[in-house]
Order: C-alpha cells, then sequence, then structure tokens
C-alpha cells in the first residue's frame, strides 16, 4: 500500500482497523514499550497535529505487526 497521501492520524487508524485494535490499546502498548506514560488523548491529540516521530512510527509498526520500508519511487 503507497502510504504518501495518508496524514500520520488517517494511518493509524487504518492500521489500528485491520488489527481489530482500539487507539488507547496502542496508546498503553507504546507506553509499556517506551517506558513513558503518556495519556490516551495526548496520543491521540499528537496523531492530528500530525507529530509522529519515526522512531514512534517504527515502534507503532512492529507493534501492530507491520513492516515499514522505504523504496526509492520509479
Amino acid at each position: 500500500m503507497i502510504i504518501n497521501e495518508l496524514n500520520d492520524s488517517l494511518l493509524i487508524k487504518y492500521l489500528l482497523s485491520k488489527e481489530y485494535m482500539l487507539q488507547k490499546e496502542l496508546s498503553d502498548k507504546l507506553n509499556s514499550v517506551t517506558g513513558k506514560n503518556t495519556k490516551p488523548a495526548n496520543f491521540s491529540a499528537k496523531l492530528k497535529r500530525e507529530y509522529l516521530t519515526y522512531r514512534e512510527l517504527r515502534q507503532i509498526c512492529d507493534l501492530l505487526g507491520y513492516n515499514l520500508i522505504i523504496e526509492k519511487k520509479n
């Protein structure tokens, strides 16, 4: 799937729907992996502001069982 047109929020919501997971569950799993205590509302706001770091996106993909592949355009 080419995700260039999706913003952070739409991408994460798409992946969550494919995995039948709630955003709160993902937030809780991220907290356990990172050792942080980010509230689900703050995580949601971060998605809406499109403020995910590459590290966070990589962790989210890993938690959901996806590879993050970057390839050169044709």
